[in-house]
């Protein structure tokens, strides 16, 4: 794949007729692929357009995203989109009135575009996909349910904050999969022999709720069996932060300084506190268990 950055006073030239997919695609979630696959199937050159930081909502802050923009081009790739279009986000871009965006579109070389039936574009998200259609070849897709649940990110996050993995996954269609870079903890894990890989994450993820999952850790792009621990680590005390820290089952390496990824399976349990390191291990023992169950199936 093919990966163009670019801002609004520095547009990509000489680009070919693209059939584009437009959406902010955090998570790119079932619905978000089968936009990809329109796209791919187009007769014009198949392209995404992204943002280089993720969209975040009026009013909000520390917005975590489901999906890095690395991630977001890297599946976009996987699904056989031939370029990537990285627009520099900025107030600039954000106010853009509707028409001065499909002019945008046109200049870099839209013709067609692939769109859900609520996507929504420029300043105070007034523009519709009706819009759209008068100006390019437009593909309007329908919104894509799940057992009565319509497929969108809001429900995804909150489905992985109440830890609801197993729901989640099934609306984004894959694996929630999170990022980072294996760095030294405080070993504790090691003194009661559950040594665990603690990550330095590579973007501000939506963190799942604080508790105990059943995961694949992939070092150097090989899957582990995992059991996941999200939280602060109360039965230690050390922590004003929550952490992402795993225990590989089948794994025997130093992972220290490689990047991984973190896929969550399914939900084991809660956070505790326990009285002691001892009480601690007779858990984990039976969570290790529970988790290779769980893999398992």
């Amino acid at each position: 794949m093919e990966v163009i950055r670019f801002g609004l006073n520095d547009l990509p030239k000489d680009n070919e007729p693209l059939c584009m997919a437009l959406g902010n695609f955090d998570g790119v979630h079932a619905g978000h692929q089968r936009l990809f696959l329109h796209a791919a199937m187009s007769d014009f050159t198949s392209s995404v357009l992204f943002f280089s930081s993720p969209f975040v909502p009026a009013g909000a802050s520390g917005y975590p995203c489901l999906t890095s923009l690395e991630d977001k081009i890297s599946i976009a790739d996987r699904m056989r989109i031939k370029k990537a279009y990285v627009i520099e986000a900025t107030p600039e871009l954000y106010s853009l009135a509707p028409s001065a965006f499909m002019d945008l579109l046109e200049r870099i070389g839209v013709k067609e575009v692939v769109v859900g039936a609520d996507f929504r574009f420029g300043e105070k998200a007034s523009g519709t996909p009706s819009e759209l259609k008068e100006r390019f070849k437009a593909k309007i897709i329908s919104l894509v349910e799940k057992d009565g649940i319509k497929i969108s990110t809001r429900v995804i996050r909150g489905l992985i904050e109440n830890g609801q993995i197993e729901k989640a996954n099934d609306l984004l269609g894959r694996p929630y999969e999170i990022k980072g870079k294996v760095v030294e903890g405080f070993h504790n894990g090691t003194k009661i022999g559950f040594p665990t890989v603690n990550l330095e994450l590579d973007a501000d993820y939506v963190l799942p709720l604080d508790g105990v999952y059943a995961g694949l850790v992939y070092v150097d792009g090989i899957p582990f069996r995992a059991m996941v621990n999200v939280g602060k680590n109360p039965t230690v005390g050390k922590l004003d932060h929550r952490i992402v820290e795993a225990h590989l089952l089948d794994y025997s390496g130093n992972a220290y300084g490689k990047t991984v990824y973190v896929a969550f399976i399914g939900f084991v349990r809660g956070e505790m506190k326990f009285a002691s390191l001892h009480q601690l291990k007779g858990q984990l023992e039976k969570d290790v268990t529970t988790v290779a169950s769980m893999l398992k199936r």
